[in-house]
């Protein structure tokens, strides 16, 4: 009797920056950050195997600057730059949309797809008003593909609105002396979280990130 193949698992990962204004000043350590990053998991083959990763940022409006790709094939990132405001419903509709086109995707690629990751990086509070309803839609328990959220702050983030847009885990900077710390420190979770998910199989959420507070999630049932 033959045995059914095993279909190897893929993470989808969004790596989503805020790129307002107020980030001007860290646009180039947060371009030298994201090359380490990718450099480093580009050259762990286990990584680059399990886990596709795609960047979107977002001021006015939501950018997909990295579609959805295949780590190690990733010869080059483009640059990012910051400006505009801070604004999260535009943010949360675009990686539903990209959510819903990637998992197709990888599902034609034969590959078992596990529940995305999100994982947002702000230096604010939103300043658009009405963005709860577009998380509601994002994390909407009858929308199959519902990510996993992880949330970083520092600078003026506020520690309940991160706990509001997160799903696994929210956590705020305040052991760091400044924002370059912070933005070296949650990327480096980032990679950490990935080098971790993938000798297990599945995605795992560091207890705690270098100069960062884990902050409570708000339930909402």
């Amino acid at each position: 009797m033959t045995e059914p193949m095993v279909k190897s698992k893929v993470l989808p990962t969004y790596l989503v920056v805020d790129t307002s204004s107020s980030m001007k000043p860290q646009e180039q350590l947060l371009n030298d950050t994201i090359d380490h990053v990718f450099e480093v998991l580009g050259n762990s083959p286990r990584v680059s195997e399990f886990a596709h990763i795609s960047i979107v940022t977002f001021n006015t409006d939501a950018h997909v600057v990295l579609a959805m790709a295949d780590i190690d094939q990733v010869s080059q990132l483009p640059m990012i730059s910051c400006g505009g405001s801070t604004n999260y419903g535009r943010m949360f509709q675009v990686v539903k949309q990209r959510i819903d086109a990637d998992i197709d995707d990888l599902g034609k690629l034969g590959r078992a797809v596990l529940r995305p990751a999100v994982f947002i990086l702000t230096d604010g509070a939103p300043m658009d008003k009405n963005w709860a309803g577009d998380f509601d839609a994002l994390t909407d328990k009858g929308f199959r593909r519902r990510p996993h959220i992880i949330s970083y702050g520092f600078g003026t983030a506020n520690a309940a609105v991160l706990g509001k847009i997160a799903t696994k885990a929210a956590y705020l900077a305040t052991e760091v002396d400044n924002e370059k710390e912070a933005i070296v420190s949650m990327l480096t979770s980032l990679l950490n979280t990935l080098v971790t998910s993938a000798s297990s199989q599945e995605l795992r959420i560091p207890e705690q990130v270098d100069g960062y507070t884990r902050v409570p999630i708000e339930y909402v049932n």
